[in-house]
């Protein structure tokens, strides 16, 4: 019975696995890998936001301009972000080919707003788009609403 345990293989500690140094070193390595990629696609979501506000901002521009050749009054001066709340609302010419049409954006939530507002300029024709953005987003809203509009 002496010989059997003389035959076992020995155990050597050094093959018997990584030792607890080269875990971390390993696991530091693969931290540091994934925290390139993880801030490599931070670029990448914010351009698909920024090319999701220039679509809302072209749509809001351009219903602003149909509604405005209509006649629908919904600029509210000197305040962008009310001016697309009515037109989110709908408005509707009093007079004209399109009187009682409504003119009307989809339903938009706030941060769709604020986004869009990047790429919009107020002026006097009404909300018009612009390419490059950081326009107004830090404007500060005004009252809101305009009073409704008689049909």
């Amino acid at each position: 019975m002496l010989r059997l345990v003389h035959s076992l293989p020995s155990i050597n500690r050094h093959s018997r696995g990584f030792s607890l140094f080269e875990l971390l070193i390993a696991i530091t390595l693969i931290g540091f890998l994934a925290n390139i990629v993880i801030l490599g696609f931070g670029g990448v979501r914010q351009g698909a936001v920024d090319q999701r506000d220039k679509r809302n901002a072209q749509e809001i521009a351009s219903i602003a301009s149909i509604a405005a050749a209509a006649g629908a009054f919904f600029v509210v001066p000197g305040d962008e972000e009310a001016s697309i709340q009515n037109l989110v609302a709908g408005r509707a010419p009093k007079s004209g080919a399109f009187r009682g049409k409504t003119f009307k954006l989809p339903p938009l939530g706030q941060r769709e707003v604020r986004g869009a507002m990047r790429f919009l300029a107020l002026t006097e024709d009404g909300l018009v788009y612009s390419q490059v953005g950081g326009g107004s987003e830090g404007s500060s809203p005004g009252s809101g609403a305009l009073p409704e509009q008689e049909n």
